[in-house]
């Protein structure tokens, strides 16, 4: 009897306890947006499914399914996505990844916050991050987005590394003795692979076209136009002339239709504003490397001029009248001639 009402008692006391406790339970988080299949266990092992503007108990998981993610947001300033195949347990100023990746904001500059792996712990204010941790390998990985953390080994809190943004750790049980690697830089393409598992990225890593800058005189118009038309250009106030000529030059391109051909007729060009320039006409130029060469002229008279022997004059004069000037038939007519 007397063990059946202590039985009894420790029945009561044990349900006066979880029922207290079940009143005294404090909410740490409130869900933002829901996509898929995302629950929630309780403290008390109860699962149910997550909707928008659920709150999360202190010692609640979240276990993200298949094609699914979450956001929410505790009581610090700080925002959590989680994606598919995700599980996070949430406490008070701290949650727990047991599996899976979540990007973390956080906009809080007062309080610590935390976040623990199986052999990771960070420790975080203001910043942005993304936490992985994989169950096959044990491996923690830490990539900072914007502001900075400090990242340690939970059995050596000690032994720490501010990882900066654009930055990347690792920690891994098989390497380093489980520490911490020196953080590494990342790339952009790098950093938008890694949140491409997430359903929005920072404004601060969105690319913004830069600026067009355009002609301070010249305002940008518009004109619609249909296909195969063809659009005459005029000369109008948003034409620009010659900063060379003054007055500003200007001219007008315009062609005629011709009834007859049913073509476009050349129509006369005019310009205003602009003077004909004269083209000044330059000279061959005579080679440098070529001088007059001084020729000397040949006498005209040979014989007066030259000292020719006496003797050799006459003796050629002689020798040049002996000899027949016609044919033999010639000269007999010639002398036959002469005797009449």
């Amino acid at each position: 009897m007397k063990t059946s009402h202590t039985k009894l008692k420790n029945s009561f006391f044990l349900a006066l306890f979880l029922m207290v406790n079940s009143l005294w339970a404090r909410p740490v988080a409130q869900v933002i947006n829901v996509q898929g299949q995302v629950f929630l266990v309780t403290p008390e092992g109860k699962t149910k499914a997550l909707k928008k503007a659920d709150h999360i108990d202190e010692n609640s998981e979240v276990m993200v399914g298949e094609d699914g993610g979450i956001t929410m947001n505790d009581y610090y300033d700080a925002v959590y996505h989680l994606t598919q195949g995700t599980h996070l347990k949430f406490f008070d100023k701290s949650v727990q990844l047991k599996k899976g990746k979540t990007w973390i904001q956080s906009l809080n500059s007062r309080h610590p916050l935390g976040l623990e792996t199986a052999n990771g712990l960070v420790d975080y204010w203001k910043g942005e991050f993304i936490a992985t941790f994989d169950q096959a390998s044990s491996k923690t990985q830490v990539l900072v987005v914007n502001g900075e953390v400090e990242v340690s080994n939970n059995l050596d809190k000690n032994m720490k590394y501010t990882v900066t943004a654009g930055t990347f750790t690792v920690i891994d049980p098989q390497n380093e003795n489980g520490l911490p690697r020196n953080p590494t830089k990342v790339g952009i393409s790098s950093l938008n692979t890694a949140l491409a598992e997430f359903k929005v990225l920072p404004q601060k890593l969105m690319k913004t076209k830069p600026a067009h800058r355009q002609v301070a005189s010249v305002r940008e118009v518009l004109v619609p136009f249909k296909k195969g038309e063809i659009i005459f250009m005029t000369n109008g106030k948003l034409n620009r002339g010659l900063a060379s000529v003054a007055g500003g030059a200007s001219w007008k391109f315009k062609k005629k239709f011709d009834k007859k051909t049913g073509g476009l007729i050349n129509a006369p060009i005019r310009f205003f504003g602009m003077k004909k320039a004269s083209v000044a006409i330059i000279a061959p130029r005579k080679p440098a490397s070529l001088r007059a060469l001084n020729m000397v002229a040949v006498p005209k008279k040979v014989a007066t001029k030259l000292n020719i022997d006496a003797e050799f004059s006459e003796s050629l004069r002689i020798k040049k009248d002996s000899q027949p000037k016609h044919p033999k038939e010639l000269e007999n007519l010639i002398h036959d001639l002469k005797s009449y």
